[in-house]
């Protein structure tokens, strides 16, 4: 996506100033076909007293950092930040930090510190405050609630999520150059219970359609823009199901994922080129400590997919790049199919036996994250001198 690399490149230049885009997808209609433009969008009759507008075309330029901003979850769309051996050093001091919500975004679009109080729910970091320590400013900024959605605390964002933030600043050292890392919510659906069993009831009811007075019928109680519950309505059954938390009060509601992305692009010293990729998903949920990382990682094209972005392809892994990714891809993931436990064989001990210094130098194309550092996550520094779990220490990421 254009707007990834033009943050990329921006962000320092433009720090905590706020960019405005309209995000144009890639054109795959036929050849005949010309792409909207806004212009053509504008001038059209249908949108000549004016359009419905949100936040979904706002992004917000920081010193480390680029964040799409989502107003329909009150969540980040998507996260990219860019870490290197600079920025993982510094003057920055968490301590002197506090989460502060977007002043730019309006109020009934944006998340509120209130919304996290008394919920169970950390204000987890999309891009870490601890990549990026090369200045307060940038420190600060990371504390932004563009830059948080709801995490699971013990056993998520302060254990394990955290070592996993580790293992991509560790690995901008072993690369020599950038690490470029774009970090997003996902809300995957699951397998819906007796999906098969579409009854011909169920589907004599629905093209009827349902009586607002009785189910579904939408209250304005208290200010709440909401529906009554329904315990039985009869509409077709289909075979997946949304089920997500929501944090603060209808309908200014803040959604808790299910699951969060992460994409990890290592370059080679001076940011020629691009050298390892991998993209990986993990549950908003409790992991142990020694689930090996590999575990959790998918097939970038299907993540694509399930979050309806597109991650370099117009940049470092674009064109024959991406058919060279792909095919280190699928050798990755197809060997580590045949492992025991669908893993990784190595446990998340820390001890990376491969030497990876000179990952950046050594490699001719760009390969799996995992080929490379067998996707080893730094050790288990909740359990001093032990492998017993212990919930709830906080790294400082």
């Amino acid at each position: 996506m254009r707007p990834f690399l033009i943050g990329a490149a921006g962000g320092a230049a433009l720090g905590g100033g706020a960019v405005y885009a309209y995000i144009q997808r890639r054109d795959e209609s036929p050849a005949s076909s010309k792409p909207a433009t806004m212009e053509s969008a504008e001038s059209h009759p249908a949108m000549r007293m004016g359009w419905p507008t949100g936040t979904e075309d706002t992004l917000r330029v920081r010193s480390g950092f680029v964040a799409s901003f989502d107003a329909r979850t009150r969540n980040p769309r998507w996260v990219l930040e860019v870490i290197n051996q600079d920025t993982v050093s510094g003057p920055g001091n968490r301590r002197r930090s506090d989460f502060v919500e977007d002043a730019e975004t309006p109020a009934s679009f944006r998340p509120k510190l209130s919304d996290y109080r008394g919920s169970g729910y950390d204000r987890g970091h999309l891009a870490a405050a601890a990549g990026h320590k090369d200045s307060q400013r940038a420190m600060d900024e990371t504390f932004e609630l563009i830059n948080v959605s709801p995490q699971v605390g013990d056993g998520f964002n302060r254990d394990y999520w955290a070592r996993l933030e580790r293992f991509t600043r560790e690995l901008s050292g072993k690369s020599g150059g950038d690490v470029l890392v774009a970090t997003g919510p996902l809300f995957l659906p699951t397998k819906a219970r007796g999906a098969g069993e579409l009854r011909a009831r169920e589907l004599e009811a629905s093209t009827r359609g349902v009586d607002a007075g009785t189910h579904g019928a939408l209250t304005t109680v208290d200010g709440a823009l909401t529906t009554i519950p329904i315990e039985d309505v009869a509409r077709p059954k289909t075979a997946w199901r949304m089920d997500y938390g929501l944090l603060g009060d209808a309908p200014e509601l803040v959604a808790v994922p299910t699951h969060f992305f992460k994409v990890i692009l290592a370059t080679s010293p001076g940011g020629t080129k691009a050298v390892a990729a991998a993209a990986f998903v993990l549950p908003n949920a409790p992991i142990a400590p020694n689930t090996p990382l590999g575990k959790f990682a998918v097939p970038l094209g299907k993540l694509e997919a399930a979050s309806g972005l597109s991650f370099f392809r117009n940049g470092a892994l674009g064109g024959s790049r991406r058919g060279e990714f792909e095919r280190e891809e699928a050798d990755y993931l197809g060997a580590r199919a045949i492992t025991s436990g669908g893993g990784d064989s190595r446990e998340n001990t820390g001890r990376d036996t491969e030497n990876t210094s000179a990952v950046g130098k050594k490699l001719a194309r760009t390969t799996h994250v995992c080929k490379v550092t067998h996707c080893v996550l730094p050790r288990d520094e909740y359990a001093k001198g032990g492998s017993k779990y212990k919930p709830g220490k906080r790294l400082n990421t």
